[in-house]
């Protein structure tokens, strides 16, 4: 049985508009869609669970920003407010092939951590963090369109101990915040 003009018309209208689309919007990754729903400005508490600064509340304001370019990413670049003090804040998570890369204050070369891998799933990053023989993990995940919540876990003996915990809100409009490269 041949197609009849309309099945036929249908099938180019949506062959047209499957081409029209960009590729990243036909196939996006869990990694590229968890890198754009980043983006953005992202302000809200934190606190110290664990160690010798426990029970410590801190407020931070961070810069979602998508990494572009082939690797594809996300860096967090802000601040963050206990009382009178402030520190900066970066964390940079950047794919490289099969793997991430990237780090955490000024990496493990300064006073922060390196990135040494992840992986992201649905709405969730887990990003592995080494500072000398200390192993850690960023978790990073989405719990809606605007609310982030992010988990530093330090390990210990054989398991992961949360150590800082942040509940973020969306300021604006995502989208306003341009990519870096």
């Amino acid at each position: 049985m041949a197609p009849t003009p309309r099945i036929l018309r249908s099938a180019l209208l949506i062959a047209a508009l499957a081409a029209a689309l960009p590729a990243s919007a036909l196939a996006e990754s869990d990694d590229d869609a968890f890198f754009r729903q980043v983006a953005g400005k992202w302000t809200g508490p934190g606190k110290i669970v664990e160690g010798k600064l426990k029970g410590t509340h801190f407020k931070c304001e961070l810069d979602g920003l998508p990494v572009t370019g082939e690797e594809g990413g996300f860096k967090l670049d802000g601040k963050c407010r206990a009382g009178l003090f402030s520190h900066p804040i970066t964390a940079v998570f950047i794919r490289d092939g099969d793997s991430y890369r990237g780090q955490f204050l000024d990496g493990e070369e300064g006073e922060g951590l390196a990135v040494t891998g992840g992986s992201i799933e649905d709405q969730k990053a887990v990003i592995s963090l080494r500072r000398k023989e200390v192993e850690g993990a960023l978790v990073t995940s989405m719990q809606s369109e605007n609310d982030l919540n992010i988990t530093l876990l330090i390990k210990g003996g054989t398991r992961y101990v949360p150590v800082i915990g942040l509940s973020l809100k969306r300021e604006g409009d995502p989208f306003t915040v341009g990519a870096i490269k």
